[in-house]
């Protein structure tokens, strides 16, 4: 064991103090915000604009303390998410490569059918694959394909299924907030490919929803900020915000069960730029996926500007999601069996870098890993 515990003792106890004067600190700050919520429900309209301005929530067309309890579940109605995971290029490895495993379960509400898992690889080693102009993919741009690949998936399934009530989940977010490391042509490019699976689910009638959970987003903060002093920007900007630092899921813990927040359109500046353009605007909510009598789980969840303007579709999005955070309590299933049919595991890994090595050795090439690899793989194997 080489992690000296004993001279952690000190620091985990001012750490334990420390946070519970925070804790204490957050509820007075956190009553105050739910004060502002009544106090300026109604100014949404007057703040949008500068709301954007200043990466603040952007209000939609509901009153900022709307509170919309969840709609009746339907009898039957299908759920499909997907999720996926990756393997980053690593130079030290025997083989420069990626590997992406995108995992879907399709459930089938009050039909009594066993749900769909799959599981779908895709392995990248071609100099084509490997880079994006001069820049290995990995990091973000590796994400950026990895999220891709999801709803490409996700879209398939909405495509095969038939026709019925429909929810698409993913787990995260609808905006590809990684595009930055992209040129610009690529970056169009990777966007206007997201855009037009968005635009297959859509097509098919389904609705479409992202979950995150525990979000640290303080959108809404910075809006309550922003109604305090009137909608001054220079005020805004110079002005401690009281709520800086607090998620907005603790302003909506006074959600009640299976109910949801006003609907808040994303600040994103990749929002604005394409999504809204092409008719897949982001917005977002805040529901407390927790049953009655349990503590609040407040989870965001974001949709496109057609589902949020369509009431059939967003009371699908709203009960459905409901109803799969029920089965396991705060996460819908259909994303952790997703997550579980995608997950990578270590000996998964190894079994595959040692059959590239051997497919390797039959076309005449001997790989090895590099020295400081082969020295880890020694030391760090219990």
């Amino acid at each position: 064991m080489t992690l000296d515990l004993s001279r952690l003792v000190q620091v985990t106890e001012e750490m334990g103090r420390a946070l519970a004067w925070q804790e204490r600190d957050f509820s007075d700050r956190v009553a105050e915000a739910c004060r502002w919520l009544d106090e300026f429900a109604d100014v949404g309209p007057l703040l949008a604009d500068a709301a954007a301005e200043i990466g603040a929530a952007i209000p939609a067309s509901e009153a900022l303390n709307t509170v919309v309890e969840c709609p009746p579940t339907p009898g039957r109605f299908t759920v499909i998410g997907a999720d996926g995971t990756a393997v980053h290029p690593d130079r030290h490895s025997a083989v420069l490569y990626y590997l992406i495993n995108i995992g879907s379960l399709v459930f089938r509400h009050g039909s009594g059918e066993t749900p769909e898992a799959r599981s779908i690889p895709a392995l990248g080693f071609r100099e084509e694959d490997l880079y994006e102009g001069e820049m290995l993919v990995s990091g973000n741009l590796l994400d950026l394909r990895r999220d891709c690949a999801e709803i490409s998936h996700l879209a398939d399934l909405v495509e095969a299924e038939p026709p019925g009530p429909t929810l698409a989940l993913v787990d995260g977010t609808l905006i590809l907030w990684v595009l930055e490391d992209l040129p610009a042509t690529s970056r169009k490019e990777q966007i206007e490919h997201y855009l037009r699976q968005m635009e297959r689910v859509r097509r098919r009638g389904a609705a479409l929803a992202a979950f995150i959970s525990r979000p640290r987003h303080g959108e809404v903060g910075r809006l309550l900020h922003l109604a305090r002093v009137g909608g001054d920007l220079r005020r805004a900007r110079e002005e401690k915000n009281p709520l800086e630092r607090i998620p907005d899921r603790t302003l909506f813990a006074f959600l009640p069960a299976g109910a949801r927040s006003a609907l808040f359109v994303s600040p994103s500046g990749v929002n604005r730029t394409y999504y809204r353009p092409a008719g897949h605007e982001v917005l977002f909510f805040y529901l407390n996926v927790a049953s009655e009598g349990q503590v609040p789980v407040v989870a965001r969840v974001e949709v496109p500007q057609w589902v949020a303007e369509d009431p059939a579709r967003l009371a699908l999005v709203h009960a459905g999601i409901v109803a799969q955070c029920r089965i396991l309590g705060g996460f819908p299933y259909v994303l952790a069996r997703a997550d579980e049919l995608a997950y990578i595991s270590t000996p998964e890994r190894e079994e595959l870098e040692e059959m590239m090595s051997t497919a390797l050795l039959r076309a005449g090439i001997i790989s090895t890993p590099s020295p400081k690899a082969y020295y880890k793989g020694l030391t760090r194997r219990w």
